[in-house]
């Protein structure tokens, strides 16, 4: 049997989910945010577990810190996967806070990110003790993202991506202005 799976013939053992999410945790401390999110990711979707899903939200944020200005794929990634923490275990504050500051920290990256953090934060109850904290935070990057100066550096940020878009597009459609032929 062991030549068959040497060989090829047999697949290999599938990881145990506690192994891969101790995988998970030395990538993440050793900052290899990359493969840690590989190994959060699969125990997340095979288990709909909660810390798994955390952990790679956490992960795919890192990994937004190091590639900026084109980090938006990984907040993305970072955003669905703190979603779902928050989902599978909303009475985990820590699951809520981060992300709640995920969503603070990507306004610029998405439109509609502060937006989704004043309905979660409204979906909250006032009682709750970290109700005035994050109501200030809000408040604050509202302020922050409203000024004309945070508006002119977006511009310039966008300036990057929109060339990163186009350098990636098809030669084909380089040639015919994206425009269909």
């Amino acid at each position: 049997m062991l030549a068959l799976l040497v060989l090829g013939a047999l697949p290999a053992p599938a990881a145990e989910p506690e192994h891969s999410f101790a995988a998970g945790q030395k990538y993440y401390f050793d900052a290899d945010f990359r493969r840690a999110a590989v190994q959060f990711e699969s125990v997340c979707k095979a288990g709909q577990n909660a810390e798994a899903c955390y952990w790679a939200g956490l992960s795919f944020e890192r990994l937004s810190d190091v590639a900026i200005p084109f980090g938006c794929r990984q907040n993305a990634k970072a955003r669905l996967y703190l979603s779902e923490a928050t989902r599978l275990a909303p009475a985990r504050p820590l699951y809520r806070e981060a992300l709640f500051d995920l969503l603070l920290e990507s306004a610029d990256c998405s439109r509609a990110a502060l937006r989704d953090a004043a309905a979660m934060l409204f979906a909250m109850p006032e009682a709750d003790p970290q109700y005035s904290h994050m109501l200030r935070r809000l408040n604050i990057e509202r302020r922050w993202n409203s000024s004309g100066e945070v508006r002119l550096g977006r511009l310039f940020l966008l300036v990057p991506r929109v060339v990163h878009g186009v350098a990636a597009l098809p030669a084909h459609a380089k040639a015919s202005g994206g425009q269909p032929e």
